[in-house]
């Protein structure tokens, strides 16, 4: 399109040229050869372009490779977006994943209790300054299980006949995991299920 552009460009300067050539010569003899120099000027103007066309000199596949390479670099654009995103999210996932299993070992070795369900929500803006801040943290002690470290005996939690012995401090479960993730105690959730 370019090429195109420039092309009547150039026929619309060569034509004004001539008009005002054609002004400046004096009505005489020499005006016929004026006319005649002026449109074999035109002439080559608008030919120009046509000829060197035929010959090759306007290479057309180079134009729809430019524009093929333009096309593919879209798509890698899209294509490398995309990938960003899944990398994201399988980075926060992955994050996610280890952080449950690091307050599951948490719970295992301050208060021997096991089978602790437990779902987290962080901050998952990679561009957010508190990316991989805790918001919010849910403990289900539904398939909790106590375990003994001197003889390794595995006692299911029974919230309604807890003995003295047996008996954990939910409150301090969850101040330890609001301390240790820098998380509000209010947004620390103890399931009893």
């Amino acid at each position: 399109m370019e090429f195109l552009k420039n092309w009547i460009t150039q026929i619309v300067y060569i034509a004004i040229l001539s008009i005002i050539l054609e002004l400046l010569v004096p009505s005489s003899s020499l005006k016929k050869y004026a006319k005649v120099a002026i449109g074999l000027v035109i002439m080559i103007t608008i030919l120009n372009p046509l000829i060197s066309f035929l010959k090759g000199g306007a290479n057309l596949e180079a134009q729809v490779f430019k524009n093929n390479y333009y096309l593919k670099n879209i798509d890698i654009d899209q294509i490398s977006k995309e990938a960003e995103r899944q990398r994201n999210n399988l980075i926060v996932k992955e994050y996610k994943k280890r952080l449950v299993e690091q307050i599951k070992a948490k719970i295992l070795n301050l208060y021997n209790i096991d089978n602790v369900d437990v779902s987290v929500s962080i901050v998952e803006d990679m561009e957010d300054k508190d990316f991989g801040k805790v918001k919010e943290v849910v403990l289900s002690f539904k398939n909790a299980k106590i375990v003994s470290q001197k003889t390794g005996e595995v006692k299911k939690i029974e919230l309604g006949e807890s003995k003295p012995n047996e008996k954990f401090d939910y409150q301090e479960i969850k101040k330890t995991i609001s301390a240790f993730y820098n998380a509000p105690l209010k947004n620390i959730t103890i399931e009893e299920k």
